[in-house]
């Protein structure tokens, strides 16, 4: 039984000195203040254990390595301490405070002199120190395990499972101590026991203090789902650039924890800042030179500068970058954390690139909206008096015209009312764009509506063959009488502008279900099925052998007032032996 112990004691020793040489290389890997502290702590309670079986006999060896072993104990509980202070501050009176007692009973300490043998007789003296000790180190791993464990209420998950974690790291620290005094007091089969648990302790510290990859991924699980959907909106949904880097900013502290983030523009401006000022966030640049990439490895992935993570962002216009700042709460930024922050950062890229290219497209819609406005309002008067002026020579209202000069006339008039109908196509085109463009829906016949829109454009069609087919009875529906005719006139127009001349145009007015159908059949050059679509977008037109004037905007106009009315407009074609299109609205009930 006594190898058994003297195996457990050995093993126990060796994971506590891995566990401390792991803080150690952890300090030296990033040397901050957290990280030392923490290295103190795991590192005097290892020299500790080491030294515990040393500490038999009497002599002034023994005294020495006896005021060596508890001096060393109170460093381990101030380092414990100190990383408490490095999440939670105590405030600086408190700490120098702390710090004053826990070198006041150091000192004490040795000026009693403890006897190596906690079991061994003490005067009142030495058993003040001996409590003072015991009572100063349960206060440095005490306190820390109920103010993580309070400071953990409403974090955001990462942080909530970290802090949580290190208060179970503290409480394991405890028990290994406790376990440690209680097994020397206890027998053989007990004290096996009690020395296995103690060993099975030092990997649940090594856990809460160095999480894993695993189990820092379970930490994140429970915010997944609403990670993906605030990805969804913040990519698709972010109106400008600052908004969606704002955005970001929120779940990239809430991944991996921080304490104040910004992102930087890739002019070194500061597009977004959280828990930190803008002026204090340029400061910062300034100061690490967040933009640049000398000797940062590939100059893509995170590195660390300071008390902050940066994560370069690359940008249409330039290196731009995320910076995370690591605060009182933070977790230890781990190789799983850096590698989630890259794929974020690639989102986060696409979309300020997204942003940034859509509010250039919305500008210059917004330009071409602007120019249509204004030219079709600049247009009208005009061409309103070229229009009255040819019907007055026609009339013979200005005096009598030559023969030729009267035969030309009738062209003129049909050149006046093509610009007159492509203007005020512009002008809806506008009116729609900007959202002003609303029906006044009247109970009608679709027949006569038809009729009027075929009487509106009869000029244009005069070197065609017109046919219509319109039953006798009325077809009612709720619709706006100007808007269907701009619908019918666009389509005839269409048909004359992209057939020969010679060549039939029919118009097919019924009912068909629930539906009034006015299609347009015309024998021209027809349209590849491949064209079809792009027939209807605002400003589409297409390579064909003949050549007409038009604004591109007809038949985008013509499909989104049939879609006002709850119909459709569609095309059927064959290149080369002309097309159908078909309009449809719902019928009165």
């Amino acid at each position: 039984m006594a190898e058994v112990l003297l195996v457990l004691l050995l093993a126990i020793e060796i994971a506590f000195a891995v566990l401390a040489i792991r803080t150690v290389a952890a300090w030296i890997h990033q040397p901050d203040r957290r990280h030392g502290n923490l290295a103190i702590a795991i590192g005097s309670l290892a020299i500790v254990m080491l030294l515990a079986p040393s500490l038999t006999g009497t002599g002034a060896n023994t005294q020495l390595l006896t005021d060596l072993a508890a001096v060393i104990f109170l460093v381990s509980g101030y380092g414990l301490l100190m990383f408490r202070d490095s999440f939670v501050p105590f405030g600086v009176a408190k700490t120098r405070l702390v710090t004053l007692l826990i070198v006041a009973v150091g000192l004490l300490d040795i000026a009693v002199q403890l006897p190596a043998d906690p079991e061994s007789p003490h005067n009142a003296v030495q058993s003040l120190a001996l409590v003072s000790t015991v009572g100063v180190w349960a206060f440095c791993i005490l306190e820390p395990i109920v103010t993580f464990w309070i400071a953990s209420r409403g974090r955001p998950e990462v942080e909530k499972a970290r802090l949580r974690a290190i208060s179970a790291g503290y409480a394991g620290l405890l028990l290994v101590v406790l376990i440690g005094t209680v097994a020397g007091t206890a027998n053989d089969a007990l004290s096996v026991v009690i020395d296995l648990f103690a060993l099975a302790t030092v990997p649940v510290l090594y856990v809460a203090f160095f999480p894993p990859v695993w189990l820092r991924r379970i930490w994140r699980q429970p915010e997944e789902d609403q990670f993906r959907n605030a990805m969804h909106d913040l990519l698709l949904y972010s109106p400008d650039r600052a908004t969606l880097a704002d955005r970001a900013l929120v779940w990239a502290e809430r991944l991996v924890g921080g304490e104040a983030a910004f992102v930087l523009d890739s002019d070194g401006s500061v597009l977004a800042a959280r828990g930190i000022s803008s002026d204090d966030a340029a400061s910062l640049s300034k100061r690490f030179s967040y933009l640049s990439v000398d000797g940062r490895g590939d100059g893509h992935a995170p590195w660390r500068a300071g008390r902050s993570l940066v994560v370069p962002l690359e940008l249409r216009p330039g290196r731009g970058a995320m910076v995370i700042v690591s605060g009182r709460l933070s977790p230890l930024f781990g190789d799983d954390e850096l590698a989630r922050l890259r794929e974020y950062a690639v989102s986060i890229t696409a979309g300020i690139d997204r942003v940034t290219l859509s509010s250039k497209i919305a500008a210059l819609e917004r330009a071409k909206t602007d120019f249509l406005n204004v030219a079709s309002h600049e247009l009208r008067g005009p061409m309103t008096v070229i229009k009255g002026y040819l019907t007055m020579l026609e009339a013979g209202a200005l005096g009598e015209l030559s023969p030729k000069a009267r035969s030309v006339l009738p062209l003129l008039i049909s050149k006046s009312d093509e610009v007159n109908w492509m203007v005020e196509q512009m002008i809806e085109a506008s009116r729609l764009e900007e959202g002003r463009l609303a029906l006044k829906r009247q109970h009608v016949d679709i027949v006569e509506l038809t009729d009027s829109a075929i009487d509106g454009v009869r000029m244009l069609l005069s070197d065609h063959d017109l046919k219509v087919d319109a039953p006798v009875e009325a077809i009612e529906a709720e619709v706006d009488p100007d808007r269907f005719q701009i619908v019918v006139r666009n389509l005839l127009s269409n048909a004359a502008k992209y057939s020969p001349a010679g060549t039939d145009i029919t118009v097919d007015v019924r009912r068909v279900d629930s539906q009034a159908l006015v299609s347009v059949t015309d024998r021209g050059v027809g349209i590849a099925e491949s064209d079809q679509e792009q027939l209807f977008s605002r400003f589409g037109r297409i390579e064909s052998s003949v050549h007409v004037q038009g604004t591109g905007l007809g038949l985008w106009l013509s499909r989104e007032i049939a879609r006002m009315h709850d119909g459709d407009l569609t095309v059927t074609s064959t290149l080369g032996e002309g097309s159908t299109f078909r309009f449809t609205v719902p019928v009165s009930k």
